[in-house]
């Protein structure tokens, strides 16, 4: 997980797991900042003792299986909306198939429907100081081409559904999806990000000038590889009991909540 300057990664009441065997696979430089329940890896580490850690990690752990390998993906159906841009304005969205994905931008107001959307082959962009809102939403993303791109200017509030097949998860990667292909957040005003981020072929690349996620009440990341640039906090809290959004079996109270796929 590299990290550098002022970056953070704050999960202090979560376990930080790397999976990699790598002797740096879990690294922070100069001032940047890992805070957590306990931080293990089953390789080794490259940071200070007492500056870029707290506390220090616990090397050659074993390492551990994806916790939500199990999880069916959800079913995708034929395109309800084709190369979907929303340029402007105030919109409600509902669920359904985004072939080619959404493209939310030019302060656009888009509040999102509970439910499921899928990003068939191509991704969920939102610039240009669009912001994006939804309460109970999940998205799945299909194909190469279906990433996640929230600009600098851009405003989030997500929370991941309550029930059906994307219940506590809030960002689901296709598992066939190329590896390290980049899902970023760059947004200054991405405070709400309740649920799972689920991304096991992915590089979840954050980087932001301010907190990400600190206004949620739990947030897990099952990523690739975390990768933070810039100046964030990405805050992981564990308020489990103060939402009514699930959290998926294998992360959380009983689980890793930041997980180093590889």
């Amino acid at each position: 997980m590299p990290a550098d300057e002022r970056r953070s990664l704050t999960a202090e009441r979560c376990a930080v797991y790397s999976n990699s065997r790598s002797r740096i696979g879990l690294t922070a430089q100069m001032n940047a900042a890992l805070k957590g329940e306990r931080i293990c890896s089953a390789g080794g580490y490259s940071g200070r003792r007492g500056v870029n850690f707290s506390p220090e990690p616990i090397t050659d752990c074993p390492q551990i299986d994806d916790p939500l390998a199990s999880r069916e993906p959800p079913f995708v159906g034929g395109c309800d909306h084709n190369n979907r841009q929303v340029l402007g304005g105030i919109h409600t969205l509902s669920p359904g198939v985004y072939c080619g994905g959404l493209d939310v931008r030019k302060n656009a107001k888009v509040t999102l429907s509970p439910g499921t959307y899928i990003m068939d082959g191509g991704g969920l962009a939102v610039s240009q100081g669009a912001s994006l809102e939804g309460d109970y939403v999940g998205f799945y993303f299909r194909g190469p081409s279906a990433t996640l791109n929230l600009g600098i200017d851009s405003t989030i509030n997500l929370s991941a559904p309550k029930t059906g097949a994307l219940a506590g998860i809030l960002f689901f990667e296709d598992r066939n999806s190329p590896p390290m292909r980049r899902f970023s957040i760059s947004s200054d005003n991405a405070r709400k990000l309740l649920g799972t981020i689920y991304l096991p072929k992915a590089s979840f690349y954050v980087d932001a000038n301010k907190p990400v996620a600190d206004l949620s009440a739990y947030t897990v990341v099952v990523a690739r590889q975390i990768e933070l640039s810039a100046g964030p906090n990405l805050v992981l809290n564990a308020n489990y009991g103060n939402t009514d959004v699930p959290v998926p079996k294998g992360v959380g109270p009983i689980g890793a909540d930041v997980t180093l796929s590889q």
